[in-house]
């Protein structure tokens, strides 16, 4: 499969059998030693030197009697073995432990983790792309897992930011660079999605875990230390104090539409975009930039359902915990079963009369009996046959009628209808004339409204019949946009055409 194109078949049985953990160990050694931060081409010596290392610093992981298979021959190199860790500890456990390093390391090398190479008379041993990428994940799983999103979200505004103020004229290289930083705020985006996926997930596994204690002590410990220390202090934090995404989440918004609908902005991306070989030309890189504005206001357009997720399993929790501890003392362990042991005993004392005026100050309410002639279930009565009558008609409520009322008018109103476009069209261009949109006023909702759908219009081509009828619309990408109070978008032509031009001429002659 093309999922396991770049692994070899047995690369997983490092981790499917006896010693899978020292398996482990010994990789995310050797990941960390030799295959992360500086460029290092080991030898062949220093490899099983490091598994013996391995091996030595974790000797739970393996005993002696462990069957590892035949031990295969000492490696050479030139004319001196391999030497000990310590001469003067050489005994034949080290022996056995050395030769159980090799295994080790040649097993690796059958299983695709590690591969050699032949540099002239000199032989390195290197990571192949596939497992390093693999292990690289597993490193990462090892380590703390808390999410951090310091300077995250601050990071794509100005990021952001930045490309809004490129135009065509600027010719510095380092300011138009800048353009690359909608790829990358596009990649922090989704790592920003992720993180929260890996919370919510976070969440389902504490609230496993809590629900899953056997006495209160240890799901009160396990609450304590999985949500309260791991989770709430280091991901809550970041998320619900000063880098909260809804804090930015408009103004992120806003800038990719402005950077959407700026022309100028946009072609500098498309060039950008084709220059760093991100796209194969022109209309291309503007297609990809678009795309990744598009992403980015979608991601933090919907992140909302994501945070009410967190909230409400962090609710859930917190009052599943809450009722723990509300009725841990209603048990037989708890202040009832302790004060019943000692009215028990009290009753002893007295009927021993040993302490015949011993009184105790206590409130305790009267006994009452749960039996009443008022609290027993009714007879059950004979069944009686089904009359035909007339439905009753649904109970008018005056409010619902009126949501419903002012919803219709909403929804007829938040979508114009085509006849509603062409008259304000009608207003705005004037007989037998071209007008641009940047020119025309927009004085109320509806007109924006009617403006907004004009727009859509004239952008993707789909003209109603009924604008189609009297007007033509063409989108005008090489002029200045259309900004006003209302709204920042592309420039676009509106000019007489069809039916109507011709009959307003016949009225002229």
């Amino acid at each position: 499969m093309s999922l396991f194109r770049h692994l070899h078949d047995d690369a997983f049985l490092a981790f499917s059998r006896d010693h899978k953990h020292l398996y482990a160990a010994c990789l995310l050694d050797l990941h960390e030693r030799f295959f992360s931060g500086a460029p290092s081409f080991p030898t062949p010596q220093q490899v099983v030197h490091a598994i013996y290392d391995v091996m030595r610093a974790n000797p739970a992981l393996w005993n002696e009697g462990d069957d590892f298979g035949s031990l295969p021959e000492m490696i050479s190199a030139g004319r001196r073995r391999i030497r000990k860790a310590d001469v003067a500890l050489t005994s034949e456990k080290g022996d056995k432990a050395l030769g159980l390093a090799r295994q080790l390391y040649a097993r690796l090398l059958a299983w695709g983790w590690l591969e050699e190479e032949e540099y002239g008379l000199r032989v390195t041993v290197d990571m192949a792309m596939g497992p390093l990428l693999v292990i690289q994940r597993l490193a990462s799983l090892n380590k703390d897992l808390s999410q951090t999103f310091g300077g995250l979200i601050v990071q794509i505004r100005l990021n952001l930011e930045a490309v809004e103020k490129l135009r065509p004229e600027i010719t510095d290289r380092k300011q138009r660079e800048a353009a690359l930083a909608v790829r990358e705020a596009r990649n922090q985006a989704d790592h920003f999605t992720r993180s929260l996926r890996a919370i919510l997930a976070d969440l389902k596994r504490v609230r496993r875990t809590v629900m899953e204690s056997k006495t209160i002590a240890t799901r009160l410990e396990a609450f304590f230390e999985e949500f309260v220390e791991q989770l709430l202090l280091k991901d809550f934090e970041s998320i619900l104090t000063v880098n909260h995404p809804y804090r930015f989440r408009d103004a992120i918004v806003d800038l990719a539409r402005r950077i959407s609908y700026t022309p100028e902005t946009m072609q500098v991306l498309a060039e950008e975009y084709t220059a760093s070989s991100m796209a194969a030309d022109i209309e291309d890189g503007r297609m990809a930039a678009a795309d990744d504005l598009l992403a980015i206001e979608s991601i933090f357009d919907q992140i909302g359902e994501m945070f009410d997720r967190i909230e409400a399993f962090r609710r859930q929790l917190e009052a599943r915990v809450r009722n723990t501890i509300k009725y841990a003392e209603r048990g037989g362990q708890g202040l009832v079963g302790r004060a019943g042991d000692l009215v028990r005993r009290l009753d002893a004392l007295l009927r021993d009369d040993r302490h015949h005026k011993a009184t105790i100050e206590w409130s305790i309410e009267p006994l009452r009996s749960s039996w009443s002639e008022h609290h027993q279930a009714p007879a059950r009565q004979p069944r009686r046959p089904v009359e035909a009558r007339e439905l009753a008609e649904p109970p008018s409520d005056p409010l619902y009628e009126l949501r419903k009322k002012l919803r219709l008018e909403y929804i007829a109103r938040i979508a114009p209808r085509p006849e509603d476009v062409r008259r304000f069209l009608e207003g705005q261009v004037p007989p037998f004339a071209t007008r641009e949109a940047r020119f025309m006023e927009i004085d109320t909702v509806d007109d924006f409204l009617a403006f907004d759908c004009a727009r859509r219009y004239a952008l993707t081509g789909e003209v109603p019949a009924q604008v189609a009828a009297g007007f033509d619309l063409e989108p005008r990408q090489d002029t200045p946009p259309h900004d006003s109070e209302w709204l920042r978008c592309a420039n676009f032509v509106v000019r007489r055409a069809g039916h109507f031009r011709k009959a307003e001429a016949a009225r002229a002659q």
